[in-house]
């Protein structure tokens, strides 16, 4: 995923990989803030909560039932484990594109 931080005019390069190695770092929820401090707050906030969204939608990442309204927290899925490991698996192969 390309961000584009037009408040600064720079392009940040996150990829989906890196975000499943933050979680598969850490078995606990974590929060979008906390994957938005763990990229160095290099790109919007907003865009971090609507990437991880796309990534719950694609069935990488779940949530669990809220204990107290307005708190979010994702995890890594069986299929997000999947994933991660297909993309280690490829390190250092060149992708044709």
């Amino acid at each position: 995923m390309r961000v584009y931080d037009n408040a600064r005019d720079r392009c940040f390069l996150v990829t989906k990989q890196l975000v499943l190695e933050i979680f598969a770092q850490n078995n606990n929820l974590i929060t979008p803030d906390q994957i938005w401090a763990a990229l160095k707050r290099s790109l919007d906030r907003r865009s971090v909560y609507s990437y991880l969204l796309r990534l719950k939608r694609q069935g990488l990442l779940e949530t669990r039932a809220n204990r107290r309204r307005g708190y979010l927290a994702y995890r890594l899925t069986e299929r997000g484990h999947a994933r991660l490991k297909y993309f280690r698996s490829r390190q250092g192969q060149r992708v044709p594109w």
